[in-house]
Parts: C-alpha cells; structure tokens; sequence
C-alpha cells in the first residue's frame, strides 16, 4: 500500500471513531451510584428519576470499581468516599484517575460532613466534583449538570485519547517494543514534566505527545525497523519521515492540536542536526525535548529486535553521551537523569564505567544509533 494510501485510511478510521464518540453524546447519560447504605441509593435514584439517566448500583468499593471499567463505562460515578468492601470510594477514585483509559470519567465524591479535611482528601484523590450528606436533590442536580456538561466537552477528548493508546499500541508492538511500552514512556514523561515544574496543561498534552511521538512509524517498511545493521541512505531517509508522517495521521485530532509540535519535532538535535526541520537549542518545544530524551532511555531499556536492553546505568551514560555529542540538551538530560536515579534507584547500585568513544556507544545502542 502507498504511504498516501495508508494515511488516508488510518485518518477515516480516526474519523470513525470521532463519530462514534460524537453518538455517544445522544445517548442517555451513564450514572454509577455507589454506596452501602441502601436508603441513600434510593434516594439519590429518586433525586435523578426525571432526568434522562441511565442509573446503575454498586454496593461495595470493589464493585464499583469493577462496574466502572465496564463497557460501556459510565458517563459519571457518584460514590460514598468511605464505602465498605475492599476499597474506600477515595481509594476507586485514586485507582481510575492513575489509570490513563479511566481518568477523564467524572467522579463526584459523598461525604459525611463536607469537613474541610474531607474535602481536601477528595480533591488530592481526584475527584471532580464532592456532596456532604444529606444529600440536597436540588444540589444534586446542579452537580450533575455541571458533571454533563463535562462529559460533552470531554467527548472529543476521550476518543482521542482512545485513538491515540490504540495506533500507539499497534505502532509499538510493529517497532518490536513490550505491550506497557507506551504507557512506560507516558509516565516517564509526565514525572519528568512535574520535575521542572509544567502546569497541568502542559503535562496533559506531554502524555499525549508522549504516546504519538512514534505513531508514524506505521508507515515505515518493517524491514527498516527490524534491521540489524545501519541503514542505506535511503532507508534512512524514509525513517526520518515519521515525525511528519506522524503529524499527518493526528492533524483530524483537533483536541490533540497542541501535541502535533512534539510529534513532529522530538527527533531534532539541540545542535541543529535533527530532523525534520532543523530546528537547535530552544526553537524546540521543551516537551518535544522531554519526550526525544525520554524515547531515547525508554528505548535502550527495552528488548529491540536488533539488541538486548541495557541496563539503567548503562542507558543514562549513553544519554549524557548523546548530550556531549550535541543530540540532547546537556542540562535537561543532567536533570533527566536526576529524576530518574531519584524514582528508579532507590538503593545505590554501582555506576558503570563512562563510556568514551562513538565506537564503544554504537556496541552499546547496536548497529545504527538513529534506530534507538
């Protein structure tokens, strides 16, 4: 299939998907109500039965959880913050907002007194929006259509996200990597993200750069990929493509606007050297320089068809190589590697002796550095 081809027919099917998720929103709303006590579920079903709700019920922490990553999932969850069973409603709350597939779901969080240190402890758990018992039906509601309005303006955002985790998948497991890679290189970013202090915007849309940096790779031959030995010119050529290639297959992704700069630019080179565009020191975005490093140490320690993975040490010693070289941002892959020896290395394990020479790094990375 030609590269046109193939990006006309993963953009329909990005398209598909949007549209679906647009007919969601025609739907009736999904309600999860969770609480042990019997009245206050009934309660909270008569306070919604003459809205357009699709109300379900969970007794327990566990089966709410379990209710909630149910497909269909719930548009919103309503859940007592100490309910019984196994988990507390703050601890389902923590568990589906760590969990990139769940996180955009609406949780409102029932509390017992609406203390201040209740709600502080619903607020560090995530929750989007908290009720004190008794609850008010007229409150209730208000809530709720806040909480609706939330859905449909995070309608879009959900089938992007949905869009991005499955290419990305797909695009990994092409490339030879493990099945949590995508999510690997996520976390890492978004730690790094918090390290040096991005906003919460910012470090949304750096876990979504970090998922689609490699998307356009599906348009590279796999003979490229799982080659062994460096690659022709041409061969070379063709994979310095897949950041704009990348770009391409996302530009229908109209909430993932802001991402396309780190798909199209986290393969430039700080000295000017890279690719696509050429851009040097800060002309590239900070979060497209967070996911090149990132790719990069995620890569080296990962099996690839080519090579083993390295260790971690290893990894980072050829990271600051890359910085002496000009690839990477000396300063930001020194504090890269900082927060990485903080999260990964909590014991002291021996540091690897540094590595000098091109020829000892391109034993270390395998046969051609550029498939890192």
């Amino acid at each position: 299939m030609e590269t046109a081809e193939l990006h006309s027919e993963i953009a329909q099917g990005i398209a598909d998907t949007f549209s679906q998720a647009a007919a969601d929103v025609e739907q009736k709303m999904r309600i999860l109500i969770a609480d042990g006590n019997a009245t206050i579920r009934k309660l909270l079903r008569l306070g919604l039965c003459d809205e357009s709700y699709e109300i379900t019920e969970a007794t327990t922490g566990t089966e709410a959880l379990e209710k909630a990553m149910c497909r269909p999932e719930p548009h919103a969850i309503l859940i007592d913050a100490q309910i019984s069973g196994g988990l507390s409603g703050l601890a389902v709350c923590r568990k589906l907002k760590s969990d990139m597939q769940y996180r955009t779901i609406p949780v409102v969080i029932l509390t017992t007194t609406g203390s201040n240190e209740e709600i502080t402890e619903a607020v560090e758990a995530g929750a989007d929006e908290f009720l004190s018992k008794p609850i008010n039906r007229g409150e209730l509601k208000i809530r709720l259509r806040s909480i609706t309005r939330m859905h449909r303006g995070n309608t879009e955002l959900i089938g992007a996200e949905s869009v991005a985790l499955s290419l990305a998948r797909a695009v990994a497991s092409k490339d030879g990597y493990s099945g949590g890679h995508v999510e690997q290189v996520a976390n890492y970013a978004v730690a790094f993200g918090k390290k040096i202090g991005l906003d919460s915007s910012q470090l949304k849309m750096l876990r979504y750069g970090a998922i689609l940096h490699n998307v356009g790779k599906i348009a590279i031959p796999d003979s490229i990929l799982e080659k062994t030995g460096p690659l022709t010119p041409r061969e070379r050529a063709l994979f310095h493509q897949h950041p704009r290639v990348g770009c391409d297959i996302c530009a229908p992704l109209k909430p993932l606007a802001p991402v396309l700069p780190i798909i199209r630019h986290h393969k430039e080179h700080f000295d000017g050297t890279g690719y696509p565009d050429g851009l040097r020191g800060d002309e590239i975005p900070i979060n497209a320089q967070i996911v090149g490093i990132v790719d990069v140490y995620s890569a080296l320690t990962n099996d690839r068809p080519f090579r083993r993975a390295k260790t971690h040490e290893e990894a980072l010693e050829i990271l600051r190589h890359r910085a002496r070289q000009g690839i990477h941002d000396p300063k930001l892959v020194e504090k890269f590697c900082e927060s990485i020896v903080e999260e990964h290395d909590k014991q002291t394990p021996p540091i690897m002796a540094p590595v000098e020479t091109n020829r000892e790094i391109l034993q270390a990375v395998g046969s051609d550095p550029e498939l890192i």
